[in-house]
């Protein structure tokens, strides 16, 4: 009977040790739903003895039949492997699919901002430009408040989203590039030729062809070599020009009641200018100038024609930034004429070619004020300037361009300013001037050249030019000024380049 008794009590005693391991394992609901499979046989025994045994043992202990039967999975056991067996057979069925271009799948969710990410290894130059770009960047400063645009209490929805992903992308890609350059085996200009399917117009070519064979365009390799690297240098150099046709009539009959004379008039003029800026420190800048103008003269029985506008000029200016919009500035001026000039009805040469001829050279700083498309002005200061004035013709008089009688050369050493401003007042309306004033401490040769150009169009133009000098290191008559003017209006044909 003891022996009974101590095998149900070890019965009960294993019973309560499997349900507590289960609760120890975690599997709570499998304890409590945990089956005991026990055979009737041994269930009979344990109850018999039972019988035998004292009415306190029996309230201690307590054995619950069960019938046989198979354990059942938890509901979220079956869930998540329904879910996984899912998710297996759309992967395996998007696989199958992935190397036909040809085949449209509308059950997979296409997100064309991430296309680099998804095509093979490509250099594209998005990436660096973003890198070395600094447009849109501004300093932040710390004791201003953010734009209250971005912390408004019902924000709105941010319409860059493709923009964002897009440079987040190309930030990966600029760390792939650097990481793992050996990997990259193709380049952006090879896909220029690549087109996207549009509409139903489908490739009538059946054979399937992958992404890799469509992107091995024949004739270019798909290894980056330096024959394919294409470098572009920075062109500091700026060429522009300007030229000009035009011309005037006035007609009298010979019994004009106020008398006068017919003349008709014609100007030329070129403009070039060859500039170079690196827009750091150097700068250099040339510039020529050619105006020439013919006049008749009824008058003069002797010349037909008589130039009334010859001049040549070559200018050049080198500076080294200083700093803000102050240079360094060497500069060089040379200026002449092609064509002789004589007094009226009379052989009498008054200028000739290189008769005058002026040259100036300067050390100084030069003052810069730029704003595109409006106005451009540069104030030239030479505190040391050397000015050579030359007459190579025996048969000019060479005391009315500052040489000394008998000489045909003048070294003059002594200080200049120049001033130069190109301003657009209006659209049709451009103002040119440049001021020009050289001295000795002793005599002094100031000019003031102005030409005002009214645009009609792209072709044709009216210009007015005014030009003053003063010049008191000149022979003059007694009744004359050291002050000359000279002014023409002219209408033609005009183009800018």
């Amino acid at each position: 009977m003891k022996k009974m008794g101590l095998v149900a009590v070890f019965l009960a005693m294993a019973l309560c040790a499997l349900a507590q391991t289960a609760k120890v394992s975690g599997l709570e609901s499998v304890a409590d739903t945990a089956v005991v499979v026990i055979p009737d046989s041994v269930v009979v025994q344990v109850l018999d003895s039972l019988s035998a045994v004292s009415a306190a043992d029996s309230a201690k202990l307590s054995v619950r039949r069960v019938t046989e039967q198979k354990a059942q999975p938890s509901p979220q056991l079956l869930a998540f492997n329904r879910t996984v067996r899912d998710f297996r057979k759309r992967y395996d069925e998007m696989l199958e699919r992935w190397d036909d271009i040809y085949l449209i799948i509308r059950g997979i969710p296409v997100k064309s901002d991430y296309y680099k990410l998804s095509m093979p290894a490509t250099y594209y130059h998005a990436a660096i430009e973003q890198a070395c770009n600094i447009d849109g960047w501004k300093p932040r400063i710390p004791f201003l408040k953010d734009d209250s645009v971005a912390v408004r209490p019902f924000p709105l929805k941010d319409l860059r989203r493709s923009e964002k992903i897009d440079r987040y992308i190309n930030r990966q890609l600029l760390s792939f590039y650097l990481e793992y350059p050996n990997l990259v085996k193709q380049n952006e200009a090879n896909l220029v030729g690549l087109k996207p399917l549009q509409g139903e117009k489908f490739v009538k070519d059946e054979t399937k062809k992958s992404i890799l064979q469509v992107l091995q365009i024949p004739g270019r390799p798909r290894e980056v070599v330096q024959k394919d690297l294409l470098v572009f240098k920075p062109n500091f150099w700026t060429l522009t020009g300007n030229g000009y046709l035009q011309f005037s009539q006035n007609y009298i009959s010979d019994n004009w009641y106020k008398g006068g004379e017919s003349t008709k008039s014609f100007l030329s003029g070129l403009t070039l200018q060859a500039n170079y800026d690196d827009r750091q420190k150097i700068q250099f800048e040339n510039k020529l100038e050619w105006k020439l103008g013919f006049i008749t003269a009824p008058s003069d029985t002797l010349h037909s024609y008589k130039p009334n506008n010859d001049m040549f000029r070559l200018s050049s200016k080198l500076g080294i930034k200083a700093v803000n919009s102050w240079y360094y500035t060497l500069s060089a001026e040379f200026k002449t004429q092609f064509f002789s000039n004589y007094e009226t009805n009379t052989e009498n040469l008054v200028s000739a070619f290189f008769s005058p001829a002026e040259l100036n050279v300067g050390l100084g700083m030069d003052y810069k004020y730029i704003k595109d498309g409006v106005c451009n002005l540069s104030v030239l200061i030479n505190p040391l300037n050397y000015t050579l004035y030359s007459v190579s013709s025996d048969r000019v008089d060479p005391t009315k361009f500052n040489v000394k009688e008998g000489h045909k050369h003048e070294s003059v050493w002594g200080s200049r300013l120049e001033s130069t401003l190109k301003w657009q007042i209006i659209s049709v309306l451009l103002w040119e001037s440049r001021l020009s004033y050289t001295t000795n401490y002793e005599k002094v040769l100031a000019e003031w050249e102005n030409t005002f150009t009214f645009t009609i169009n792209q072709y044709l133009s009216t210009k007015l030019f005014i030009h003053g000098r003063f010049d008191d290191g000149v022979t003059r008559e007694s009744d004359d000024s050291y002050f000359q003017l000279q002014e023409l209006l002219s209408f033609g044909l005009s183009y800018t380049w």
